[in-house]
């Protein structure tokens, strides 16, 4: 099942200055559901196509663009809970899998992280290591270069998703610390995917 998001948004944004002030990890949020246009505007920072050639928000070493992202809804508008595919070619969504128990989301990160859980959605983002290391082997050190390169354009789509998340009034936090098994089996990743980074994003709850 798939579902066609709103178009995002490329005019009056906030300013790029003020969001990089502005910024911060938040890790408690409200239990209002995050709007779908919300949704669909940080999809869109994180892996969005803005140009020929299939050019998106975010660079790639070589253009490979190894990166994909899952993204567990557990509160947004318009949209059932469950597990989803982000397809940026078309810019819509995929029903991958269903609800994940929020006791399961909790037991992904190490340690007591209860942002899992109480977040709206967790953008799990992941990628091709082996293709990306394979790519890349000719550059020492060898083995390790291109893995390099996969969490360089990780950190770059997370900040790219922390800015637009400030720019939105919403809240955003990046998990590093998770068990990758747990992740892998949560966001239904095969064999040959491996998680780089889970993020965090609710309505933030000012305290």
């Amino acid at each position: 099942m798939v579902f066609e998001l709103p178009a995002p948004e490329l005019q009056g944004s906030e300013s790029l200055v003020g969001c990089i002030e502005g910024r911060r990890s938040v890790r408690q949020y409200t239990k209002a559901p995050l709007p779908i246009a919300v949704l669909s505007q940080l999809l869109w920072a994180a892996q969005g196509l803005t140009g020929p050639g299939q050019k998106r928000a975010t660079p790639s070493a070589g253009g490979l663009y190894p990166l994909h992202l899952q993204v567990v809804v557990q509160r947004v508008s318009a949209l059932e809970p469950g597990t989803y595919e982000y397809k940026a070619d078309s810019h819509s969504l995929k029903l991958v899998g269903d609800r994940v128990r929020k006791e399961a989301m909790h037991e992904l990160g190490i340690g007591d992280q209860p942002w899992l859980k109480e977040a709206a959605i967790v953008i799990g983002v992941s990628a091709k290591l082996g293709k990306a290391v394979s790519h890349f082997e000719s550059q020492p050190p060898h083995g390790e270069r291109g893995a390099r390169y996969v969490y360089m354009e990780t950190g770059a789509l997370a900040q790219n998703v922390h800015l637009q998340s400030t720019a939105l009034g919403a809240g955003c936090v990046l998990v590093a610390g998770f068990d990758d098994a747990k992740v892998k089996e949560a966001l239904r990743l095969p064999s040959n995917m491996e998680p780089t980074a889970l993020l965090c994003i609710g309505q933030r709850r000012d305290i």
